[in-house]
């Protein structure tokens, strides 16, 4: 049996747990053998909650990247700090998987892809999203034709965000300076608002969904308008905390991003809707439905599943990729044109104008 992939989990926040959580239910395939966080009791904390205790504490990053037991790292920072660690990690030859997003200017982007050429290591960002079962299916019926030529997608990430509002912690025994919300009212720590943190799922998500209904050649965002408003968060004002995004990609297809936290939509909720010459398809966390013209009703199907399992589902493709050579779903090509896609929304709604956008993923 091949040893298990010995893993240093970089930050013991709430998305630390989150990440901890699904690599134990990888197991034995990999685990989580030393934290690092700057707050040791943060750090210890994780360790007894989710490693039984036994994994290492290291009070320092690179003390744990020169640990040569750990095969891996999966960083779960605030956004401002993940260049630095992707390109640390990289150094010292630890494979890496990042929170999104991948990084917040073009200039760490290119210095990530350099770090991680020069270095050989495997780097995968972590578009958990990506690892919806309704999503993966209606990427596999999109690629197989099933909807023939597609005009439009739409891409839905929306809901009320009374919890950081209210300042609550999604980890009981987090602090308040602490918590996931507070670093997130730091303009310099956050690098955006909503759009770059939960529109960053919706970004990935509309790409992937172009990408799979383009056929032969991956498909690309070649034009961008946006326009972002502040209705609900005030904490984060200048910032926004609603998103409209309307894409025109080199296929032709005509993308629309919807992202808030200030509204969720009425049931079913769905996160993306594709219409096609031959039909259309819709789905969300548990749910795909597909229409086909012609037809008296739409197919249902539905899963029985979670939104935390695709956490678990994405570090079992990490695994994959390590472990079997599988192609990573999120790679840094698609990082890059996230964050290229989100850069040039901030950039139309302050200059009033469609943005094109550069080929290069790294460039605007």
């Amino acid at each position: 049996m091949t040893a298990p992939l010995r893993v240093g989990l970089i930050g013991a926040g709430w998305m630390g747990h989150v990440h901890a959580q699904s690599w134990a239910a990888n197991a034995p395939r990999g685990e989580i053998t030393a934290v690092f966080d700057t707050s040791d009791d943060r750090a210890r904390a994780l360790v007894d909650a989710r490693t039984n205790g036994r994994a290492r504490v290291y009070k320092d990053l690179g003390g744990l990247l020169a640990d040569a037991e750990i095969d891996a790292v999966d960083i779960c920072l605030p956004h401002h700090l993940h260049a630095d660690a992707i390109v640390r990690a990289a150094s010292a030859g630890k494979h890496a998987l990042c929170e999104k997003p991948i990084c917040l200017t073009f200039e760490e982007l290119r210095a990530i892809r350099r770090a991680v050429d020069d270095a050989g290591i495997t780097f995968m960002t972590a578009h958990n999203n990506l690892f919806a079962l309704p999503l993966i299916e209606a990427r596999r019926m999109l690629g197989d034709g099933t909807l023939g030529r597609v005009m439009h997608i739409r891409s839905n990430e929306v809901g009320r965000n009374s919890g950081m509002r209210q300042r609550r912690s999604p980890v009981a025994h987090l602090p308040a300076a602490e918590a996931t919300y507070a670093w997130r009212l730091d303009p310099v720590r956050m690098g955006g608002a909503e759009l770059l943190d939960t529109g960053y799922h919706g970004a990935y998500r509309l790409l992937g969904l172009a990408a799979s209904a383009s056929g032969d050649f991956e498909d690309r965002p070649i034009e961008v308008v946006a326009m972002l408003g502040n209705y609900y968060m005030e904490e984060l004002r200048p910032g926004e905390d609603t998103a409209s995004v309307l894409v025109r990609f080199a296929s032709g297809v005509q993308g629309v991003l919807v992202t808030s936290w200030a509204f969720g939509d009425v049931a079913p909720a769905w996160q993306f809707e594709v219409a096609g010459h031959l039909g259309s398809l819709a789905g969300n966390v548990t749910r795909l439905v597909h229409a086909a013209h012609g037809w008296s009703s739409p197919a249902e199907r539905v899963w029985q599943t979670a939104h935390s399992e695709t956490y678990t589902r994405e570090v079992t493709h990490f695994l994959d990729v390590l472990r079997e050579d599988a192609a990573p779903l999120a790679s840094w090509q698609h990082a890059a044109r996230t964050l290229q896609l989100i850069r040039a929304a901030y950039r139309s709604a302050e200059e009033r104008r469609i943005i094109p956008i550069p080929e290069d993923p790294a460039t605007l």
